[in-house]
């Protein structure tokens, strides 16, 4: 019987850190979510400002940070400097990719920002 209350009482409070844990993770750069969706007026004030995520130097931060992350990862590879000009290529081809589908993104946030003026 104090097994089952033991087992009882832990898996309450399990539920309980599983429910509280995306309440505290939920913040982003200050944008809050409201009823499951970002709120769209910040999100675009952000974007006309260039604020957040949308400055630049967050996206040159953030490139840097992943030029580091690859050099080091290239160094624990030990590559060879053949293999690095390979290695380096790829991850260009994934930058460029990426630049595209952030131009793609940034169309559509601009049509969403300009219908949320209106």
């Amino acid at each position: 019987m104090k097994a089952k209350t033991s087992l009882l009482t832990a898996g309450v409070l399990m539920a309980a850190m599983f429910a509280a844990s995306p309440a505290a993770m939920a913040q982003d750069q200050g944008m809050k979510k409201q009823g499951g969706k970002w709120d769209q007026k910040e999100m675009c004030e952000n974007f006309r400002e260039g604020k957040g995520k949308f400055s630049a130097e967050y996206r040159e931060e953030r490139q840097a940070e992943m030029q580091k992350y690859r050099a080091e990862m290239a160094d624990r590879l030990k590559l060879t400097d053949e293999q690095r000009e390979i290695w380096d290529e790829i991850h260009q081809e994934r930058q460029q990719k990426q630049q595209e589908r952030m131009g793609k993104w940034q169309q559509k946030m601009e049509k969403r920002c300009g219908n949320a003026q209106k």
